[in-house]
């Protein structure tokens, strides 16, 4: 059991991390009463967001409470289960389509929300976040957009040049 020097230490810790990440997800990985994610699930997790430069940290809701008090309105406290971060230090949009991903497959991972550039997102933004189409696939629309008058305009130009008669 560690001492109350220790867990100071701790949270002091944790508070210096939480900045330093873009995207801190508050998840519950078991919950009483329910089977909750293996050895072998919280392996594949870490190896997963550790290919991201995310990481994964369980510890004690008094701990995570400690090192998030001055985040604004997160109740850690409130939140059922066994509790987990999940800090993406890099593209926060990849580490949230990452863990949703993750947590499709492995119901036993559940999310409450998160701290994105310093403010707490609710557990629907977090999702509307991970759901959203990737980077690529939104330049990519963007560009057909932008694309589709001009080329609409050549194709009616090349057809209105067909239907003329030469005058020879």
């Amino acid at each position: 059991m560690k001492t109350k020097v220790q867990k100071l230490a701790d949270a002091d810790n944790l508070k210096s991390k939480i900045p330093a990440s873009k995207l801190t997800v508050f998840t519950s990985f078991g919950r009483t009463g329910e089977k909750g994610l293996s050895v072998a699930q919280m392996t594949e997790l870490r190896r997963l967001l550790r290919s991201i430069n995310a990481d994964y940290l369980v510890t004690k809701k008094t701990i995570i409470d400690r090192a998030v008090k001055d985040s604004g309105d997160v109740d850690v406290l409130s939140m059922v289960g066994s509790l987990g971060l999940a800090m993406g230090k890099d593209d926060a949009y990849v580490t949230a389509k990452k863990l949703y991903e993750f947590a499709r497959k492995n119901t036993a991972l559940q999310f409450f929300g998160a701290l994105f550039d310093g403010k707490f997102i609710s557990n629907d933004q977090f999702m509307e976040m991970a759901k959203m189409p990737s980077k690529e696939v939104l330049l990519g629309r963007l560009f057909g957009m932008l694309k589709y008058p001009l080329s609409s305009l050549a194709i009616v130009m090349n057809e209105i040049s067909k239907k003329q008669v030469p005058t020879t």
